[in-house]
């Protein structure tokens, strides 16, 4: 076994997608992160490296706990396995977060992740986590983070924010509606929602928007075996659509769905837990 995913306490669940327990730390460095709006805290214990994004910047993982950055482009770990022997199993545990999920947990601008990891501050890791990897199981483990989380959420005295129903709206439209749509739809101007989601989604609405429609093409056509002409009705031409892939992915849509059809080559983490 590779790895194991949990899901959350159902009173988490519209701020954690699900947990992944990485038993195999190989598999961090073959697997490819598609983004959709959210990220993920870290809880490594030793593991070493950087995350690359499809237009090679660098941004270095830290060796304790953190957040992710949150990206509009795929990325790429590039660890440093040669003490791999010396780590104790299960060493990281990844916690996806939904796109307000950083906000709702830290009260954070999320725009404070665009171009980092944030290490958690020490306070926190004391007050949440300190007793982390120190149970039976890692079923215990698991329990024990979804008490950490309910707590942290409840003592941001957390209350709905006017982006939640924005976010829901834009669901309901599959992601096929522009800003200037929601703006008259939720009568503000563009500005106010343009300052919303650099708070609590840390992307522009455009940019969110994006991501989010192409990560569900991509993943109807790879799990539901869509043929590859129904997912192009949302773009201009091939061209159009060859250069999102390139955008986002690094590769052109024949390339991507080959390694991870035919090769074998390209491994995706979202496919992996899409049975979540």
């Amino acid at each position: 076994m590779k790895y194991e995913v949990f899901l959350p306490d159902i009173k988490l669940s519209s701020i954690i997608k699900c947990y992944v327990v990485i038993y195999d730390f190989t598999l961090l460095s073959d697997m490819l992160f598609l983004p959709n709006g959210g990220n993920f805290i870290v809880f490594n214990r030793g593991i070493t490296g950087y995350s690359l994004l499809n237009n090679n910047k660098k941004y270095q993982i830290p060796e304790g706990f953190s957040a992710s950055i949150k990206t509009a482009k795929s990325k790429k770990n590039i660890l440093n396995l040669s003490n791999i022997s010396q780590l104790e199993p299960a060493v990281i545990i990844l916690v996806e977060l939904l796109p307000i999920g950083f906000y709702k947990l830290f009260h954070k601008d999320a725009s404070f992740l665009n171009n980092q990891y944030l290490p958690l501050e020490t306070t926190l890791i004391n007050r949440y986590f300190s007793k982390l990897y120190m149970h039976k199981s890692l079923e215990q483990d698991i329990s024990y983070l979804d008490d950490a989380f309910l707590q942290m959420y409840n003592d941001q005295s957390n209350s709905r924010e006017f982006i939640e129903d924005i976010l829901e709206r834009i669901e309901e439209y599959n992601y096929e509606v522009t800003v200037e749509e929601l703006t008259q739809e939720f009568a503000c101007s563009r500005r106010t929602i343009e300052r919303q989601f650099k708070k609590f989604i840390g992307l522009s609405p455009k940019k969110f928007i994006f991501v989010c429609k192409f990560y569900q093409i991509f993943m109807e056509y790879i799990s539901d075996g869509k043929k590859f002409n129904d997912t192009q009705y949302i773009y201009n031409d091939n061209a159009h659509l060859n250069k999102v892939f390139h955008n986002i992915v690094g590769l052109s849509p024949s390339q991507t769905f080959e390694d991870i059809n035919k090769k074998n080559t390209l491994n995706v983490y979202q496919l992996k837990v899409s049975g979540v």
